[in-house]
């Protein structure tokens, strides 16, 4: 069985690669190939710690996967990131495991990937200016993503600690080597203010910015809150959206606070949700009508998602492993 390391997929894998791959899963999904329960999430002791359970099949792949995740938000006095994760492979054909594979940076590049698949379809394609909102892990891959199928030149940042914000800077610019320019943003509304694209990656149990700030054609991913209690953006963001489009419907019922809240309240409908970006990729909907609508992509994760990754990354590096030995 292989053992494969965060080095490993990124020496194999790229971000293009896993935007095509999403795309993949998403018409698997349509044509009723993937099999992935809503996760089961364990709460602990330790405040707004807790650990998920993600497992997943796919038809015709003859794959599943179950990916652990652990949350701890405060790993970071002890010198331990927050999210920890791992992925265990199994072929369907005869059962074997195959793999465990590293599951925290794979998260951040398939969740990228979503949402660059959502951009791709909703976004303005004249969008020059991406916004993130929080500058934690998940920020790489929506930076990465984005910048993948929109021709982005101004990227604005905000996070609650200006050293995240400091550092991830230095990241775009080092590691990234990207040319455009990084503004820091003192405020959340300040950054919102300024996007083509705005991605939220925060774990905000209230909303981030307010809705009057939003541009006109503005397009929004928003993947941080996984939970009900969570919300990142507020109805009155709602209000202003043109279209609001989810992973899965199945998934945002159960864990997507910033729906959720408005629900439970009366104040909008599961009905008013445009349908699933799954639908845009096989054609069955259309996405962005007029060049200043807003739109919304809500993302809770989906386990398939992990499964044709995970699958993609053991036959690339296993090629690799097999040509290394000949």
């Amino acid at each position: 069985m292989l053992t494969i390391s965060h080095e490993q997929i990124q020496a194999v894998y790229s971000m293009e690669q896993c935007i095509g791959d999403m795309k993949e899963a998403f018409r698997l999904y349509m044509e009723n190939k993937t099999k992935a329960p809503v996760r089961t999430i364990i709460e602990h002791a330790l405040p707004n710690a807790n650990t998920l359970y993600m497992p997943s099949y796919i038809e015709g792949l003859e794959y599943e996967t179950v990916k652990v995740v652990s949350i701890f938000p405060n790993n970071k006095e002890a010198g331990l990131p927050t999210l920890q994760g791992i992925i265990l492979l199994t072929e369907t054909n005869h059962g074997r495991h195959l793999a465990t594979i590293e599951a925290s940076g794979l998260t951040v590049l398939r969740t990228g990937a979503a949402a660059g698949v959502a951009t791709e379809y909703l976004a303005n394609k004249d969008a020059t200016s991406l916004s993130i909102l929080g500058c934690g892990a998940q920020a790489r891959g929506q930076f990465e993503a984005v910048c993948s199928v929109r021709p982005i030149t101004k990227v604005f940042l905000w996070n609650r600690s200006l050293e995240k914000s400091l550092a991830f800077k230095e990241e775009i610019e080092s590691k990234y080597r990207w040319k455009g320019d990084v503004y820091i943003c003192e405020s959340a509304n300040e950054a919102a203010a300024n996007a083509d694209v705005l991605c939220l990656s925060t774990k905000s149990n209230e909303a981030l910015f307010d809705a009057d700030v939003l541009r006109l054609g503005v397009h929004i991913n928003a993947i941080g809150a996984y939970r009900p209690d969570l919300e990142e953006f507020g109805f009155d963001t709602l209000q202003r959206a043109d279209q609001v489009w989810v992973d899965t419907i199945e998934g945002a019922k159960h864990e997507a606070g910033d729906l959720i809240q408005p629900i439970d309240s009366g104040l909008w409908s599961w009905e008013d949700v445009k349908g699933e970006v799954a639908e845009l990729v096989v054609g069955k909907k259309a996405g962005r009508v007029g060049k200043e609508d807003i739109t919304i992509y809500k993302s809770v994760g989906i386990a398939y998602m992990d499964t044709i990754a995970a699958t993609k990354v053991y036959n690339l590096v296993n090629k690799q492993t097999q040509a290394n030995q000949t």
